[in-house]
């Protein structure tokens, strides 16, 4: 069976000049990539797909802040009792209480209708306004029950509550390296059945110049651990059969390179599942230095963990 056909020296030229033209293009777009993956959404303007927030309104109005959830909650409320008010001024004899052409005597009647609270001095009295009333009746007590509904689900959301290390540290432990990082539960309750999963993400150029997202996984030395309590140091091996090993930070600092942890539990007080993660670019890898520990144990056998050196580290 015939091999393939060695390149000529042409082509080999040819190639040369390809990568030349494209790598730099590529590296500047892969640390545009980077810098992309580094802001919030808030700094991101995407072109050609359209947040429609009202597609997808469940998912917006978990996810927006509480300030932006309730200055939109206030503007629904003085619109729809608006909308109401201009319709019940089209029937102004049919609304005992109200004096013809004074808008807010109709606005706050119809926040009284809204919220089922009336009816008092102001109150319908004719076909067109018990009309008008029966349908704001209907919606007031739709929307807000769907007010209700979001309020509890913003509240009930599962968040884990986990600290990161600001740092992840790369220390040599014989002839063997290892990297290491530090989550911490701020809560008092545990999360039960905790999985850890870390990954070396990379953006590889590709010889026509494109760039394509890699993610290789980095096994750890104990990825799942049944309660976690205080603190836990997820390690990873730096050997043979690593994706790290023969490189160096230089080197991943210059193809932009980071750690991306993820962690996953059951809360035990909700007993819902909760998700967290992290990354940490190269700049932020130390090397040869270690954790300072953060518990302590006094004569009388009380633990003492102390937060507070949660992210101190110290050189070897």
């Amino acid at each position: 069976m015939g091999g393939a056909s060695e390149p000529s020296g042409q082509q080999k030229r040819a190639g040369k000049r390809l990568l030349a033209a494209h790598v730099p293009q590529a590296l500047s777009r892969l640390r545009l990539h980077r810098a992309l993956e580094g802001r919030s959404d808030d700094n991101i303007v995407r072109v050609g797909h359209a947040d429609r927030a009202w597609s997808d309104f469940y998912h917006h109005a978990l996810t927006i802040r509480w300030s932006s959830f309730f200055w939109y909650a206030l503007a629904s409320y003085v619109v729809v009792n608006a909308a109401f008010a201009l319709l019940y001024m089209m029937v102004p004899r049919e609304i005992t209480g109200t004096r013809p052409g004074v808008f807010w005597d109709y606005f706050f009647f119809s926040i009284q209708t809204f919220s089922t609270v009336g009816y008092g001095v102001m109150a319908p009295v004719g076909r067109s306004a018990h009309v008008i009333a029966s349908c704001e009746l209907l919606g007031g007590m739709i929307l807000n029950a769907v007010a209700t509904g979001l309020v509890f689900a913003r509240f009930a959301r599962p968040r884990a509550r986990l600290m990161f290390s600001n740092s992840a540290l790369i220390r040599k432990d014989g002839d063997t390296a290892h990297l290491g990082l530090r989550i911490a539960n701020e809560r008092l309750s545990p999360i039960l059945s905790v999985d850890v999963e870390l990954f070396l993400s990379r953006l590889i150029v590709q010889p026509n110049g494109r760039l394509a997202r890699q993610f290789d996984p980095l096994v750890l030395v104990q990825s799942h651990i049944p309660v976690l309590r205080f603190a836990f140091s997820p390690m990873h091996v730096i050997d043979a059969h690593s994706p790290l090993n023969g490189l160096t930070i230089e080197a991943l600092r210059k193809e932009e390179a980071e750690i991306v942890l993820t962690v996953t539990g059951t809360d035990e007080v909700s007993g819902q599942s909760v998700f967290a993660r992290t990354a940490y670019g190269f700049d932020r890898v130390l090397y040869n230095h270690r954790f300072v520990d953060i518990i302590d144990a006094s004569a009388d056998g009380r633990i003492t963990v102390d937060y507070t050196r949660f992210h101190a580290t110290e050189g070897e």
